[in-house]
């Protein structure tokens, strides 16, 4: 919980801060919600965003801390962001955006994000759910299965089988392998079967086969049936599953970490091998009570007369330390003398030990061999060629693992094979949930979400051969760590690509609508074809075309003003209703002449109406002095000409002697005329001022004084 502890302590520093309020008011939940996330790389959240609208700058922001809006429904989207970069963003939305964790709610089934992240999703919404096509899922236990089966995680109706002879339980991998791909492909049948021996594997297959099983899941590893070069009795088993239409899908393994290859090497003649020049002997640290299996093989397969043994000391070997086990079977070309050596041990006390190679005789040739540990790392490591069998096979969908940010996992063994072929395949996701974990890793994770997806694209085209079945889903990867193939992650992650349009889940941006063209005016990631306001102006297209707006254009009429403004004038932008909203179809919405942009920034601000500071776009006059608000000379005033232009041009509320001398020195042309003035001392005629001031307006004048 390192982790998360770090995450609690910047949380604490961050209330300090003069943030917005709402950032204080979540924190107490944001910790509380992080409490209970998995460990490790990869960790993400779900937010909720509110927001009126999504527009480019927002979207900016949210890609600047990691995260990604997957869903929107009206002011609410959903974002999926790294945990460490949650409290950023919150203090770089706008004030009136609101951030907050997704309702409180309990799972009838748990459901692991793979899901959504593969397009399985946009598959399944369109239809398909695998219903039609049988799933094998062969593995070395079931264990808590009937738990799963009563919490809706697996259905009632799959069928097992047990091949070992001790039942059907045992670990729960097989049972979390195959809630992967029940929850990928809901509606294919599923076969399970326990193995824990080649044999068992092989009529495991054979029965799946007489049943009509089309997809095969294993995510188990084998070692030392070959040298890991396609060949050898396992792959003869896969080669027999695809000559009867079955695609067999394997985890490449999680071996990374915990393997050596290399050619025999011995310059000092002690027949020990040199993994460094001078050091004849490899180390790996082990914890007390915990059992780590060592497993030596050379290529010289079937059966061999060269003789290699496998040692494992407490110590350096060359300073006395002790032997505590040993794997020395004697390699003489019997049919018994297959080319590998097993250690299994278990330590008494936590410490380093040193594990020697050694050839049993100075006649023995240096051949290339493999070393894996299964248990702990080996502190001499080689990341290449460390797939296991039998995702090594040619015809097998061999699978590596990425985590939830597309990164590839540290331990997922990497290809190519021993005789230089490119595996893995594909990648698929791992860390995810499933009913007995909160983070089930491993290759193991990532292989079901391949072989569930396999099941949605038979059941699209149940006529595809094996062959066209990989390369259906190989084709529609998304490429992650290097740019093209790698032996990472193989061509990609799994993404589907629901519509067959030929954009993958990644990429399309209207994965459940068929569109080649990919068109997105409003540039807002959701192409036109899915998108129900192309233009991103708050309207919907569908209100755009009733009212003869351009549903591609922001601002049909131009004016400055976008069309959503103008039809929610009066509060509802639902519908469009004349004399309550301004005309998104003209400049000037009342005709008097002035565009209704004009009207309101009479105040010098645009982005709202105030009434007494700003002209009514919706009123030809304004003020109701029968001026229309174009001509008017000051149109938010109610001026029928008063005679008040005194003293010397400055009205002071009164019609007096100091007005009269100001029209005489208007009329002598002493005194100058301006707007104000005309406002004010134009009286002739009457009720229809002629726009000068002169003497009729002067003997005017002088009636109002004598009244």
């Amino acid at each position: 919980m390192v982790y998360l502890k770090l995450f609690s302590v910047l949380l604490a520093m961050m209330l300090s801060m003069p943030l917005a309020s709402r950032a204080a008011t979540h924190t107490s939940r944001l910790a509380d919600y992080l409490d209970r996330l998995p460990e490790g790389p990869g960790v993400e959240v779900t937010v909720i965003l509110e927001a009126p609208r999504m527009d480019a700058a927002m979207r900016a922001l949210i890609r600047g801390q990691g995260g990604a809006l997957r869903f929107s429904s009206g002011r609410r989207h959903e974002l999926r962001i790294p945990a460490g970069r949650l409290w950023a963003l919150l203090g770089l939305l706008p004030a009136d955006v609101f951030l907050r964790f997704p309702y409180p709610h309990a799972p009838a089934a748990v459901t692991g994000e793979g899901v959504a992240l593969t397009g399985a999703a946009d598959v399944q919404a369109l239809g398909t759910d695998g219903s039609g096509i049988k799933v094998g899922i062969i593995d070395l236990g079931f264990g808590s299965l009937s738990a799963a089966q009563a919490s809706g995680d697996l259905p009632a109706d799959l069928v097992i089988t047990d091949y070992t002879g001790n039942g059907t339980g045992g670990t729960t991998h097989g049972t979390q392998v195959a809630e992967i791909v029940h929850e990928m492909a809901p509606g294919a049948r599923l076969y399970l079967a326990r193995v824990a021996t080649s044999l068992q594997l092989e009529q495991a297959v054979n029965d799946m086969i007489v049943a009509g099983v089309r997809v095969i899941n294993h995510s188990v590893a084998w070692f030392a049936a070959a040298y890991y070069d396609g060949t050898g009795p396992l792959c003869s088993i896969t080669a027999t599953a695809d000559a009867n239409g079955v695609q067999w899908v394997n985890a490449a393994g999680n071996s990374r970490n915990q393997h050596y290859m290399a050619t025999f090497s011995d310059s000092d003649g002690d027949l020990r091998h040199e993994f460094a020049s001078g050091q004849n002997y490899n180390t790996i640290s082990l914890t007390a009570g915990k059992s780590v299996t060592l497993i030596l093989n050379w290529d010289a397969y079937p059966v061999t007369r060269e003789d290699y043994n496998l040692f494992l000391y407490d110590g350096d070997p060359d300073a006395g330390a002790a032997l505590v086990a040993s794997s020395t079977t004697t390699q003489n070309g019997t049919s018994s003398s297959v080319p590998y050596e097993v250690i299994t041990y278990t330590p008494a006390a936590t410490q380093t030990f040193y594990i020697v190679v050694a050839k049993a005789n100075a006649g023995d040739a240096d051949l290339p061999f493999t070393l894996f540990s299964n248990g702990a790392n080996l502190d001499i490591r080689v990341h290449a060629t460390s797939l296991v069998q039998p995702a090594d096979c040619d015809t097998v969908l061999s699978v590596a693992a990425t985590n939830l940010t597309d990164g590839p996992e540290g331990f997922s063994s990497e290809g190519p094979t021993t005789d230089g072929r490119a595996k893995p395949d594909i990648a698929g996701p791992d860390r995810v949930q499933t009913s007995l974990s909160t983070s089930f890793a491993g290759t193991s994770a990532a292989s079901p979400h391949v072989a569930g997806a396999a099941a949605l694209v038979l059941a699209q085209s149940p006529a595809l051969t094996p062959a066209q079945l990989r390369a259906a889903l190989i084709a529609t990867v998304k490429d992650v760590s290097t740019a093209g193939y790698d032996y990472r992650t193989g061509y990609g992650r799994l993404s589907l690509d629901a519509d067959g349009d030929g954009f993958n889940h990644d990429e399309d941006n209207c994965p459940l609508v068929y569109n080649p063209d990919q068109l997105d005016t409003d540039g807002d990631l959701a192409g036109d074809a899915c998108d129900l306001d192309d233009d991103n102006d708050g309207l919907a297209d569908a209100l755009e075309a009733a009212i003869g707006t351009d549903p591609l254009a922001a601002d049909t009429d131009g004016d400055g003003l976008g069309d959503y403004f103008e039809v929610a004038f009066d509060g509802d932008a639902a519908a469009y209703t004349p004399g309550q909203d301004l005309n998104p179809l003209a400049v000037d919405t009342d005709g008097d002449g002035l565009s209704d942009a004009a009207e309101l920034t009479w105040d010098g601000n645009g982005s709202s109406y105030v009434a007494g500071a700003d002209l009514n776009p919706l009123s030809s006059d304004t003020d109701g002095d029968g001026l229309p608000d174009g001509t008017d000379p000051i149109p938010l005033d109610f001026n029928y000409a008063d005679g008040d232009v005194g003293p010397a041009g400055a009205p002071d509320g009164m019609v007096d002697v100091a007005d009269y001398l100001a029209f005489q020195q208007m009329v002598l042309g002493a005194l100058p005329v301006g707007t104000l003035e005309l406002s004010h001392g134009d009286l002739y005629p009457p009720g229809a001022p002629d726009g000068v001031i002169d003497l009729s307006d002067l003997v005017l004048m002088r009636g109002l004084l004598a009244q």
